[in-house]
Order: structure tokens, then sequence, then C-alpha cells
């Protein structure tokens, strides 16, 4: 009897850490991209950089805790790509700029895909 109630403890347990994480990586990632898309629909202007800067340090921020839920390698990259953006506004590169958004986008939202428990993503 109390292996069964051990039992059923360890799975709740696991089941709430499992609950907890998909609402941390949700949560971060969701504002993450609801920033992206408002910086995607801005006009070029001198405020984008500003903005951009912000991104990044809102992905600083939100890093620290996703860095225990997703890969490592993949948190790099967005990084990579965050970073670059400052200095694509200051150059006044929009082309590259709006482009690196949308590639940080579609990453984002590949990454929420993941973060889902779905056939697709259990088999």
């Amino acid at each position: 009897m109390k292996r069964l109630v051990t039992a059923i403890v360890l799975l709740a347990v696991i089941v709430a850490i499992s609950c907890f994480s998909l609402h941390v990586v949700e949560r971060d990632l969701g504002e993450i991209s609801r920033f992206a898309l408002e910086l995607r629909e801005e006009t070029p202007s001198s405020e984008l950089e500003t903005k951009s800067k912000e991104l990044l340090r809102l992905w600083n921020e939100k890093e620290q805790l996703l860095v225990i839920f997703l890969r490592h390698d993949i948190l790099d990259e967005l990084t990579a790509r965050i970073a670059e953006l400052p200095s694509l506004a200051r150059n006044g590169d929009y082309g590259l700029f709006y482009s690196g958004v949308d590639s940080i986008l579609a990453r984002l939202e590949d990454l929420l895909d993941a973060a889902q428990p779905s056939y697709r993503n259990l088999l």
C-alpha cells in the first residue's frame, strides 16, 4: 500500500512540474512574441533602436528561466538574432532588421508549438 501511495504522489509531482513548466514557457515566449510582433509592425524610425534594445533586455530577463526548460542551442540562436537588431536599426538596415524580426517570430512560434503536448510532439 505504501508503494502505491508513493507512486501516486510521485506521479502527481511530475504532472505538477510539467504543468508549471508549460505555463512558464507559454507565458514568457508569448510575451516576447507579442513584443516582437509590435516591433515588426513599427515603421522605420529612431524609436526602432530603443524598442529593439528593450526586446533584448526582456529576452535576457526571460531567458534566465527559459534555460531550465528549453534547449540551450535554440536559446543561444535566438539571443544572437535578437542582439543583432539594435545595430541593424541604428545603421538603417531596415530590410535586414525586419527579416530578422520575422525569423525570430518564426523561431518563437516553433518553440511554442514544440512545448505544447500533442500527438506529434509525443510520438
